[in-house]
């Protein structure tokens, strides 16, 4: 036991202690607050722009009207006089002596207003459409002489809707935010240790030192230190980036409280999603640490990483899918398929659409094949360190299951 705390301490205090480590791990919140920062004042200054430059102002116009919805009271008191001649006006625009001339068309809910308006540029030329609409509007609006009545056409009402399960209300869309977060950490932790986690099985191999490593510490040893030692260093940087995140959630929180009042935590969810979460985790850390014990270099490493990332995030793809048609055969092989189970297990967990049996079936099925991929990946990394110049074949796999471990 003294030695694999060896191999986990030597693992981990060498990746903390590298500068690299330190600035990845804080480039990422940094790069995104200030990006989130940037990106808010932006908008927000743009949105004044637009709405600025969309905005009706009263303009001098000139109008024809076919319709007879047009309040002349209402045209002029947004610039507009009826016009005598049609096509002089419109040459009166082309000449730039004009700056608008509208055209309300015989039924205007089928059919276009017709503008013609002196150039203002690409984002000030709304400011018309929007001032022939609001004139129309209102004149709709004055003839019909109800408020209440005028509302109801410009927008439909909206609805407040209360649904019981069991005598109790249910919960709503929000209900799912907390269980569906575990998916998407999932996916951040995947990302965060595939190239670590590959990456310390196979430098021992490349550097070609590993048989003089293991006449300290067993193959086993190693690579189970070589696991815990990045999960803890997966643990440190997932806790720079989620712990302030909390911090200013739980800060912010009174503030929207009562906005989120739908807002609800289901224990039962909670376990089952970070039950599948850990599950998930050791499954991926398998199959990396296979993928680095089955090559001699890390850059031979890169097409099986690829795949293996791809093998454990492809149910994101059909994570819509999956949560609407839980019950299709699609939805099931996403559920039941190895890699493909701890995402789709975790979305349908969120939606609430995973039953108790399925929920405790996929939490044994993720840490048993998790457990499997370790011990094979361990069992690879025993037969295969000593194998520098190739990849190891499934030829090679077979034999080896014939004759006797090389490494102990």
């Amino acid at each position: 036991m003294s030695r694999l705390g060896t191999v986990v301490r030597f693992e981990f205090v060498r990746a903390i202690k590298k500068p690299a480590f330190w600035i990845g791990t804080l480039a990422l919140p940094i790069v995104v607050v200030l990006v989130s920062v940037l990106v808010g004042i932006g908008q927000a200054a743009g949105s004044d722009s637009i709405s600025a430059s969309t905005s009706a102002a009263k303009t001098p116009f000139r109008y024809v009207d076919h319709s007879g919805l047009v309040s002349a009271r209402i045209a002029a008191e947004w610039g507009g006089s009826p016009s005598d001649d049609p096509a002089a006006d419109r040459a009166a625009v082309r000449a730039g002596t004009l700056e608008l001339f509208v055209e309300y068309p015989e039924k205007p809910s089928s059919q276009s207003i017709r503008l013609d308006a002196a150039d203002r540029g690409l984002f000030e030329n709304g400011g018309y459409s929007t001032l022939a609409e609001r004139v129309l509007e209102r004149s709709v609006a004055d003839s019909v002489g109800d408020d209440e009545a005028v509302a109801l056409l410009r927008a439909p009402p909206s609805t407040d809707l209360t649904t019981y399960a069991d005598g109790r209300v249910a919960p709503g869309w929000l209900s799912i935010v907390p269980p569906l977060l575990f998916p998407l950490a999932f996916f951040g932790i995947v990302i965060l240790l595939a190239t670590r986690m590959v990456t310390v099985v196979v430098e021992e191999k490349e550097n070609r030192i590993s048989e003089m490593i293991l006449t300290t510490v067993t193959a086993g040893d190693l690579i189970r230190g070589k696991v815990l030692a990045m999960l803890l260093v997966g643990l440190v940087q997932v806790g720079v980036v989620v712990l302030p995140g909390l911090a200013v959630a739980l800060a912010a929180l009174p503030l929207v409280a009562s906005r989120l009042g739908g807002l609800t935590v289901d224990p039962w969810r909670m376990v089952v999603g970070a039950l599948l979460l850990v599950g998930g985790v050791l499954l991926a850390c398998g199959l990396f640490v296979a993928v680095g014990a089955a090559v001699p270099s890390i850059k031979d490493a890169s097409t099986l990483q690829s795949a293996a990332i791809f093998a454990l995030i492809i149910p994101l793809y059909a994570a819509f899918f999956v949560m609407t048609t839980p019950s299709s055969p699609v939805a099931a092989f996403f559920t039941w398929f190895p890699t493909f189970t701890p995402i789709t297990a975790m979305v349908r967990n969120a939606v609430g659409s995973l039953s108790v049996v399925e929920s405790v079936v996929c939490i044994v099925e993720v840490f048993a094949v998790a457990a499997l991929l370790l011990s094979f990946a361990e069992y690879l990394f025993r037969h295969s360190v000593a194998q520098y110049g190739s990849k190891v074949s499934l030829k090679q796999i077979a034999g080896w299951r014939k004759g006797r471990p090389r490494t102990r």
